[in-house]
């Protein structure tokens, strides 16, 4: 009972994120970031380490010094504070600034994207990520578990533990599969994790899963129709 609670925490938090980290990258494409004006109160420069590498791609074993500077801006009764590294735009005190919000969360400052997908730093952000194969493998064993059940309540076959354990090993590879394939495109690209990319392995891993059941059942159908 603990580990399916965990699980579903587990799952919940990237479903969460993934929406949001997706729908932040739509927002900013199609410019449809809430824009308000803002002046800068105040500007202090920092030195930050964290670790290298984004998203999938992150590497806590390597730290990383950037330096970069705390922005606190004013406008419309609210104080901000955005963060802008050193390839940033140049600002000053007192001047006017546009911010792009999303849910009241600076992404944009004069252009400029104060918002990076799937960065951070420290054991809550870096655990999740390394245990979402396990999150992956959970969805994979429960669409699998009730793919199995409809097709048992249908009739077309009977599945035992053997065989589906088969079919989640096959999602499960595939997965892990997608997953090793972007990191590398992340890593060749030298870009960040596209802000969907949980959906992708656990999709294409759940859909290998479904059809190995699928032709399972499709196998098992054979000898009854060659038999009437």
């Amino acid at each position: 009972m603990l580990f399916r609670c965990v699980m579903v925490l587990l799952v919940a938090f990237f479903a969460v994120r993934t929406y949001e980290e997706t729908a932040i990258a739509v927002a900013r494409t199609t410019g449809k970031l809430h824009t308000v004006q803002a002046t800068v109160a105040e500007i202090r420069h920092i030195s930050h380490e964290h670790c290298s590498g984004t998203g999938q791609a992150t590497d806590c074993g390597e730290k990383v010094t950037s330096f970069g500077e705390d922005v606190i801006v004013r406008g419309q009764g609210a104080t901000r504070t955005v963060s802008v590294d050193d390839d940033g735009p140049s600002l000053s005190e007192g001047q006017q600034v546009r911010l792009g919000l999303w849910h009241d969360e600076v992404v944009e400052i004069d252009g400029y994207a104060a918002h990076s997908a799937w960065t951070g730093d420290g054991f809550f952000f870096v655990a999740p990520l390394l245990l979402y194969p396990v999150a992956m493998g959970y969805v994979i064993a429960v669409a699998t578990a009730m793919l199995a059940r409809v097709l048992n309540r249908g009739g077309r076959a009977r599945f035992d533990v053997g065989e589906r354990l088969a079919a989640d090993s096959y999602g499960v590879l595939i997965g892990l599969a997608v997953c090793l394939f972007l990191v590398l495109l992340t890593a060749v690209r030298d870009v960040g994790s596209p802000p969907w990319w949980p959906i992708a392995p656990v999709g294409a891993g759940t859909a290998v899963a479904a059809l190995a059941l699928l032709r399972g059942a499709r196998a098992a159908a054979e000898p009854d129709t060659a038999a009437t």
